[in-house]
């Protein structure tokens, strides 16, 4: 086992940058946005309402946000259920945060000891930094925010891959099912199932969502099933939005934004397949080579990587790269693969838009503006900070399995 001794200086710098953005955003958040405090929880919880009266919790909105409705599977709306026995959205709303603070703080712990498993010895500090990062960071402040369960699955999705590591496949399908079971994107993830061959995992997996989603069709009915299926998730794919190239300020991370905007005039179904023909062959050389547990990991964040890039994501999806980003921030090997996967993971803490970073120009000197404006806008408009970095994160993921596939011909004519 190898052992670290420097100190993580580049993880300590994502980490803690993280959640100093995310602190600033939650602030910046309760001032301009206080109406929308707990928006998606209320989602949650006048659906909740709704069905434990036996109503259509598909159609239930909440009053002050008609627009937004329930998406999850039929037979999901049962975790809500004891938010919606008070009879006020505010108690299951403090509950439901303490819960994702408690979630955020298992997850954190269970990647800590990953990372110790694998010879890095960590401090208290790291322990803090790294929950702190599940829970504060600029990435998952708005689920806080505004009651979303993302935090509570990156920490189930931390538990999948962990579980995976140590051989309890079954626990590590159902872990990952259960996440794609709420979110549909992650089913994905259940490649790097069929790529280490984790059998148990696949079938787990497989059973686990399969059988929640076939649940929904005796407990509420064929219908309630079908309203899910046609009306929740067939849109999700929301390829009408980058019709002419995606709007700079939409929040979404994902390889069709540059497309749209450089091929404005692309047939939609292309601009859906072509992103995983773009990324696939990058995927499957990642693949080449996983006996070594950093390759591992650099092949589980290509995976997580390509999964949020090819699909219309949003911005608070990116918590579900926590695994792999914090554990190789950590384990990766020094050298030119290290400092970009640490250079891509600092740029892609800034979470902004155009508009965000056009507000943060204004704020420069008049002289220095003009030309800022000339640089910022199409920069963001052909993508943003996030997506920036997860590209060079993955080009550091190729960097680090070339320089492998190197080294090991090299073994191999010496041996020779």
């Amino acid at each position: 086992m190898r052992r670290f001794r420097e100190r993580p200086i580049g993880a300590w710098f994502v980490l803690a940058t993280g959640i100093l953005l995310g602190v600033r955003t939650l602030y910046l958040m309760r001032l301009g946005r206080a109406d929308w405090l707990a928006m998606n929880f209320q989602v949650y919880y006048h659906a909740a309402e709704t069905a434990m009266a036996g109503g259509d919790f598909y159609a239930a909105t909440p009053p002050d946000w008609p627009q937004y409705r329930y998406l999850y599977p039929p037979v999901s709306i049962v975790a809500f259920y004891p938010y919606a026995l008070p009879g006020s959205w505010v108690p299951g709303y403090v509950v439901h945060t303490l819960v994702a603070a408690a979630t955020a703080a298992v997850g954190g712990a269970l990647l800590c000891r990953y990372v110790e498993r694998a010879g890095r010895s960590l401090s208290r500090v790291d322990y803090v930094l790294v929950a702190g990062f599940l829970l504060l960071s600029i990435h998952s402040v708005p689920t806080l925010f505004y009651g979303n369960v993302n935090v509570h699955l990156a920490a189930l999705t931390v538990l999948g891959f962990v579980a995976l590591d140590r051989d309890r496949e079954t626990l590590a399908g159902a872990s990952v099912a259960l996440v794609a079971f709420f979110k549909v994107f992650p089913a994905l993830f259940g490649v790097w199932f069929l790529r280490r061959r984790a059998w148990r995992a696949a079938g787990s997996a497989l059973a686990t969502g399969g059988g929640l989603l076939a649940l929904g069709v005796p407990v509420f009915g064929v219908e309630t099933t079908r309203t899910y299926l046609t009306e929740a998730l067939l849109p999700r794919n929301r390829a009408d939005l980058f019709a002419g190239g995606l709007d700079p300020n939409s929040a979404y991370l994902t390889l069709r934004r540059p497309l749209s905007v450089l091929f404005p005039e692309m047939d939609p179904a292309l601009l859906v397949l072509l992103p995983f023909a773009l990324l696939g062959p990058v995927v499957a050389f990642l693949y080449t080579g996983i006996d070594d547990r950093t390759d591992r990991l650099v092949a589980v964040h290509g995976t997580l990587t390509a999964t949020l890039l090819v699909l219309p994501s949003y911005f608070i999806y990116y918590v579900y790269l926590s695994f792999p980003l914090v554990a190789l921030l950590y384990l990766m090997d020094p050298g030119r693969a290290r400092t970009l996967f640490v250079a891509g993971a600092a740029v892609g803490n800034l979470s902004f838009t155009l508009n965000n970073a056009e507000n943060v120009v204004r704020l420069l000197p008049e002289a220095a503006r003009p030309a800022l404006f000339a640089a910022v806008r199409p920069a963001f408009t052909l993508a943003t900070p996030i997506e920036y970095g997860m590209v060079l994160m993955l080009g550091a993921c190729v960097v680090h399995r070339a320089t492998r596939e190197t080294a090991v011909r090299t073994d191999a004519s010496a041996a020779a």
